[in-house]
């Protein structure tokens, strides 16, 4: 389930938004308990704090001062109060402002905000009456802590950073995405003229060497046969992307050894000093698919005879696994010119490259080969700078293995 949604970006945006909405919904909810239960601890509290103060003032044998009473237990109070007599007209008042807590005379601009704010006190909650043997004397009305007001416009304020930031983040996602097709594409291309170049070189080579020697003509027209099949081996591989290839199981030896045969050849058309050795002989299968797995193998020692330039090099390819491992191991080893250590985390990225021309997909191709296709891994095993690169294929074994 989880899968579909992430393949179809549709219906996993989808996803996003609905988890977003109950995210938001959740909290919305959190906040307005908490809200609620605030409200009715500082009600309580409010109401407690005027019942000491009414059994005082009610109570002949009391010895405290109501003065004391009032100031103490009323205005003590760190919420706004009102108090009003019968027909509504304020008598005191605490918290409202720090200008009103200070004045006793109040002007035309003072009476008019009181009375505003008595009104909104109003709508938010009931009066408390207070009584003198059972006569109302008239009526405490309150608000709430400053506090509450601000936890309870911390959602709103919390859910429009959210729409600022995933407005934000979806016009830099779809710059990101737009620029991410445009390098794909173009790189899609340099990566098709990086796959021809080979075989193209080689015709080239053959050619010159026909017009030069006719006695190679056999020869030479046998390996451009050769060179005519891969090019129609390297269209075929560019149809597979994107689809599900079949596999079957496969000597991997023999399917490593044709590889590097095939470069042995075109090596020195390339002007490359540089030898391939394929250190184990023995016999391994595996179900891969034959012409996406030698593309991994070829863009692997086709990096590693870049890396190496054009000093004498060696390219070593060993295949190895241990009987208590769960794995089986391809290591591919140069003596190249090595991977800087800020470097090592990307070379599968995307777009990543160290060449000149080079467009950084055919490391990233090879991983989705090998870990999607093929579900094994792919990685860096060891580089150091100026001695050389080893990159490690890992399989799961099988019975085949």
């Amino acid at each position: 389930m989880f899968q579909f949604f992430i393949k179809n970006s549709a219906n996993f945006k989808g996803l996003l938004f609905v988890v977003g909405l109950l995210i938001i919904s959740g909290f919305l909810w959190y906040t307005q308990q908490l809200v609620d239960v605030l409200k009715e601890k500082s009600t309580k509290e409010l109401q407690f704090r005027i019942k000491v103060f009414e059994s005082n003032i009610n109570n002949p044998e009391s010895e405290h001062d109501v003065g004391f009473f009032f100031n103490e237990v009323i205005k003590k109070a760190d919420y706004p109060i009102i108090y009003t007599d019968i027909d509504g007209q304020p008598q005191s008042w605490v918290n409202i402002s720090a200008h009103l807590d200070t004045v006793n005379t109040l002007n035309k601009e003072d009476s008019l905000f009181l009375y505003e704010y008595l009104e909104t006190i109003k709508n938010q909650n009931q009066p408390i009456p207070i009584a003198y043997q059972e006569t109302v004397l008239g009526y405490y009305y309150y608000g709430f802590p400053e506090e509450i007001n601000k936890i309870k416009n911390l959602p709103v304020f919390a859910i429009v950073i959210a729409v600022i930031f995933i407005l934000f983040g979806y016009i830099g996602f779809t710059y990101i995405k737009k620029s991410e097709q445009r390098n794909i594409w173009v790189g899609m291309a340099k990566e098709t003229a990086h796959q021809l170049g080979t075989p193209l070189t080689s015709l080239s080579g053959w050619l010159e060497l026909i017009s030069i020697d006719d006695s190679q003509k056999d020869t030479a027209v046998k390996e451009m046969s050769n060179d005519l099949l891969r090019l129609n081996k390297i269209a075929n591989r560019f149809s597979k992307i994107g689809s599900v290839p079949q596999l079957k199981s496969e000597n991997i030896n023999q399917l490593i050894e044709g590889v590097v045969l095939y470069y042995k050849k075109r090596l020195p058309n390339l002007n490359k000093h540089v030898s391939i050795e394929l250190k184990n002989k023995d016999s391994f299968y595996y179900d891969l698919n034959r012409d996406l797995f030698e593309w991994v193998i070829e863009n692997l020692i086709k990096n590693s005879i870049d890396s190496i330039g054009n000093k004498n090099g060696v390219i070593s390819i060993s295949l190895h696994s241990k009987k208590s491992s769960k794995w089986f191991h391809i290591d591919i080893t140069d003596n190249g010119k090595g991977i800087l250590p800020v470097n090592k985390k990307s070379v599968f990225k995307p777009g990543f490259s160290t060449k000149k021309r080079g467009w950084g997909l055919g490391l990233s191709l090879a991983k989705r080969i090998i870990e999607d296709y093929h579900q094994g891994k792919i990685f860096l095993l060891d580089s150091k700078i100026d001695e050389g690169s080893t990159f490690r294929i890992s399989l799961k074994k099988t019975s085949s293995i």
